[in-house]
């Protein structure tokens, strides 16, 4: 009891509430001098961005100013009469270089000037121009190393066809994974974030996190995806040990990266902010956003007029990782057209946060130095992006990006927003990002035909939008059959190894018990009903794996009168074990060489695009047999007699639910259900007398022992803890 409660008080002991993270610290305060009340911690968010927190300044005499040393130390500058001549004023939190107000206790965000770095500056201060002099300051540690993303690298490779391309924490809770291949079959698996040392069940408020969607219920599969998920508001993964694919009902890890310890990255928030434009700190916008129009039923245009400037909310059911949403003004006073608009493009840029790009549309064509669709900055432009507050959210399908703008920009490629006269025809978009991050041609049904053609900018506030859903209606999924094979006293050889459960119409529906997302296949069929005849020696060639380091990938075959097996993990006491025999030796389990039926890509790719298998056999025709070259199949020999009872069942004796029934008889029945195989048959159009020869090596492989006896020990220790 002692131990348990110990065990309990680490768990509790764990979870502590989340510590506001705004960068690596640069400085606590202003140094041992310091007038007209300042103070503040200074942070760095980035290499050119930085923040200080609680900072206070009475804004008395006027002419206060934050100036940067380039040369010197704080300490040679601090007594002089004049400015350091090396030194330079950057702009202050609204942008500008006017004076700095009154700050009382608040957070600010600095920017650096374009084309400069922390590292090019020796230390921080704050100077009155008015009166040369310096009201407090510091130094920039040498050696200074800036926040940044960390690529952590590929996902560990466990199970379920789990990989990756680059796996980078962007910030404190974005992290970003490119190239995201996972098949789908994990019954209970979820994005998962921990703070132990090793990959397993965590206490709340660890655990699994929202996917790419915004989404906390079951992930589904991945084929080659770039995604970007964003952290819960009370997690930071300066905070956490590691990052995974984690199915929770079986205590599987199917991949995982790990989390250096001092993790040196951008603040989520702070990033945002300082990714605006001049003149854009704030991370929120200061008035609502309440008219609203509907520009088609995937996209809708929001605004609000404040003073001489507009806000938008653009919200569309875009891909994420791949699309862009755009509107704006079309290039014709009189009608609908995209030659000569004015267009704000809206995405997400991956691994990053939501961009809002200021475009002028000069041709109906790729952007080019000649012109096209392109950016105001670009070179056939010439332009200035004049969009600035911007802010993203991804949520159920649907991305929300908010933006602002001048009225009037005095930029040429700019049309000007009117809030009085008759409404203005509009424009938008929904397509794909070039690999430019550019607009590419949009889709054949966005942006042609508008719910709303004109607005009237300065109208009374109406809402017309409906609430923005992704449909989620999915077709009836027919469940699979189920088959049988029967032993007769000629025919006495089955073949197991491990393929796809086949989700609820496979594994769910023909046992109703859910699975882990694999399961035993006989005779390449998934999960039969077996039917064997006492007295009769059957060969059973197991293939499902002998490395007992990778418990993904190693399922011994055992015989029980538990229905869901994995002897294993419970150490039933009331399970029974009905021992065969490999090179004539005793045993409860046999193990052999791996091999797995797999989903082609194809088949994954048109899985995820909506295919649903009407029979187990279509579902087969997509599969292919994927075995290591460890070692051979390992031929277990069981044996039913007249103590075996009438109905026991197959399974993996480290894992639950991946076989099921087996029949036995005195006499076989004459009578056979319908699918209904013998033993030594090809149900499944494979013959399996061939695929040894995908194996490497010269004998038969029989369970490793040593390995097997060290997993009891340590589960039996864990047991004992519980237990005392």
């Amino acid at each position: 009891m002692r131990a348990q409660l110990f065990v309990l008080l680490v768990v509790v002991s764990s979870v502590q509430a989340l510590t506001p993270y705004h960068g690596k610290l640069i400085h606590s305060g202003w140094g041992a001098i310091v007038d007209h009340g300042l103070t503040g911690d200074t942070y760095a968010v980035n290499e050119n961005t930085i923040q200080i927190i609680g900072f206070s300044y009475d804004g008395n005499p006027p002419g206060g100013v934050f100036l940067l040393g380039t040369d010197k130390k704080y300490s040679a500058v601090t007594g002089a009469a004049t400015r350091d001549p090396t030194a330079t004023i950057i702009a202050n939190p609204d942008g500008n270089f006017q004076a700095l107000g009154r700050y009382d206790n608040e957070n600010i965000t600095l920017r650096l000037p374009p084309g400069q770095v922390l590292t090019d500056y020796t230390y921080i201060s704050v100077w009155c121009r008015n009166f040369t002099v310096y009201f407090g300051g510091f130094d920039i540690p040498e050696g200074f190393v800036s926040p940044k993303p960390q690529n952590l690298g590929p996902l560990t490779h466990r199970a379920h066809a789990v990989y990756s391309g680059d796996v980078t924490i962007i910030d404190d809770k974005t992290i970003s994974i490119l190239n995201l291949r996972y098949d789908g079959q994990g019954p209970d698996a979820f994005f998962y974030v921990g703070v132990t040392d090793s990959v397993t069940t965590q206490v709340a408020p660890y655990g699994k996190i929202p996917d790419e969607n915004g989404d906390s219920g079951v992930i589904s599969g991945y084929a080659g995806k770039n995604i970007t998920i964003t952290l819960p508001d009370n997690l930071s993964f300066t905070q956490l040990k590691w990052f995974s694919l984690y199915c929770i009902l079986f205590t599987q890890n199917f991949g995982e990266v790990f989390i250096p310890e001092n993790l040196n990255v951008p603040p989520a928030l702070d990033v945002a902010a300082a990714s605006t434009t001049a003149g854009a700190t704030t991370t929120t916008m200061a008035a609502p956003v309440m008219n609203c129009e509907p520009l088609s039923n995937k996209l809708q245009i929001s605004w609000g007029v404040e003073d001489n400037s507009i806000a938008f909310e653009l919200a569309g059911i875009i891909d994420r990782e791949t699309d862009y949403m755009a509107f704006g003004l079309s290039g014709s006073d009189s009608t609908f057209q995209m030659r000569n608009a004015d267009v704000v493009v809206g995405y997400w840029k991956s691994g990053e946060t939501a961009k809002a790009v200021d475009y002028y549309i000069t041709s109906y064509a790729q952007c080019a130095p000649n012109g096209g669709a392109c950016p105001d900055t670009s070179v056939s432009n010439g332009g200035a992006n004049d969009v600035t507050n911007i802010e993203g959210q991804f949520s159920e399908g649907v991305l929300r990006i908010k933006y602002k703008r001048s009225l009037t920009t005095g930029d040429s490629r700019d049309k000007e927003y009117k809030i009085s006269g008759p409404g203005q025809h509009i424009v938008w978009a929904i397509g794909p990002l070039n690999s430019n991050d550019e607009t590419a041609k949009h889709y054949p049904s966005a942006g042609r035909i508008s719910i709303a053609k004109t607005i009237q900018f300065g109208r009374d506030m109406v809402n017309n939008c409906p609430e923005l859903a992704v449909k989620t209606t999915v077709a009836p999924i027919p469940d699979f059959k189920p088959h049988h094979l029967y032993g007769t006293e000629d025919l006495t050889v089955f073949t197991l190894e491990i393929g796809q459960a086949g989700s609820t119409q496979g594994y769910l529906a023909l046992t109703g018990i859910q699975s882990w997302g694999i399961a035993w296949y006989v005779n390449g069929i998934l999960i039969p009903e077996l039917h064997l005849k006492r007295g009769v020696s059957y060969t059973f060639r197991v293939g499902g794996g002998t490395d007992s380091n990778n418990g993904a990938r190693y399922h011994p075959l055992y015989f029980t009168n538990d229905i869901k097996g994995g002897f294993l993990q419970t150490q039933g006491s009331t399970e029974t074990i009905y021992e065969g025999t490999v090179d004539g030796v005793s045993q409860q389990y046999a193990t052999g060489g791996y091999c797995e039926w797999k989903l082609t890509e194809a088949a994954v790719q048109a899985t995820l695009s909506g295919k649903v298998y009407q029979t187990f056999e279509e579902f087969k025709q997509d599969m292919y047999l994927d075995c290591d070259n460890s070692s051979h199949y390992t031929d277990f020999i069981f044996t039913p007699d007249s103590s075996t009872p009438d109905l026991i069942y197959y399974q993996c004796y480290t894992h639950k639910s991946l076989g099921w029934k087996v029949h036995v008889y005195d006499e076989l029945p004459t009578e056979s259900p319908s699918s209904t195989t013998q033993a030594g048959s090809s149900a499944s159009g494979i013959d399996s007398t061939s695929k040894q020869s995908r194996f490497k090596g010269s004998s038969a492989h029989s369970i490793n022992q040593s390995k097997l006896a060290k997993y009891v020990i340590f589960l039996i220790a864990i047991v004992s803890i519980t237990l005392f």
